[in-house]
């Protein structure tokens, strides 16, 4: 969420989104060895298998849709939910397990085709009230299986090429010392410091995923 806005600036959209997909797959794996045990893929199945199915047509998306505009849907999609759960208003869903198949199926769509499969999964899950170590694991898990796919549907559409990989490799020093440090972080933080955290954080690439469209 914070990376792509700033890589979109200075790249193509279809070189960065690859190169921030990798990076979250790698975010993800080592994330999760610290929180696995709080995983529930029972909870959230459904989400997983709503998005990896999407996934491929955001692939589509990426190659032949404006990436500008999709961002800017996006951005003011995020910016508004994110400033009605910041408020302390929420909107508990019953049918959860129903729930997870749009929320899933937007989250693949974006996540194949600007790399944001984040923020409709943790604006969900913030609304649903879901404490800070559940709500770690099973977006991590969740990313991996959805990051995964989408890397194979990048091989197969040819958006995957030695010079990106090369390119990304550059990156993952430096992101492994920024996921000790949230890690390390996370433990000071207590439940409603993280979730205002987490909102403002979701609100921000919102904002700053806009302001990269129209400072072009």
């Amino acid at each position: 969420m914070i990376s792509m806005p700033i890589l979109a600036t200075i790249m193509p959209l279809q070189q960065a989104v690859p190169i921030v997909v990798i990076l979250s797959l790698c975010t993800n794996v080592a994330v999760l060895l610290s929180c696995f045990r709080f995983v529930d893929l029972k909870k959230i199945w459904l989400l997983i298998l709503a998005s990896l199915l999407a996934a491929p047509v955001g692939t589509h998306l990426l190659i032949f849709l404006d990436g500008n505009v999709l961002k800017v849907i996006t951005g003011g999609f995020i910016i508004i939910v994110g400033g009605i759960l910041l408020s302390g208003k929420s909107f508990p869903i019953r049918h959860e397990k129903l729930a997870f198949v749009p929320v899933g199926a937007l989250s693949g769509l974006l996540n194949g085709s600007i790399s944001m499969s984040g923020p409709p999964v943790a604006l969900f899950l913030s609304n649903q009230g879901v404490d800070k170590e559940t709500f770690r694991a099973n977006i991590t898990a969740y990313g991996i299986s959805l990051n995964s796919v989408t890397i194979i549907s990048y091989f197969y559409s040819g958006l995957l090429s030695k010079e990106l990989l090369t390119y990304t490799s550059w990156f993952v020093p430096s992101m492994f010392v920024g996921v000790w440090l949230g890690i390390r972080a996370l433990r000071k933080l207590d439940e409603k410091w993280f979730k205002k955290l987490a909102l403002w954080i979701i609100i921000l690439s919102g904002i700053w995923t806009i302001l990269g469209v129209v400072m072009q």
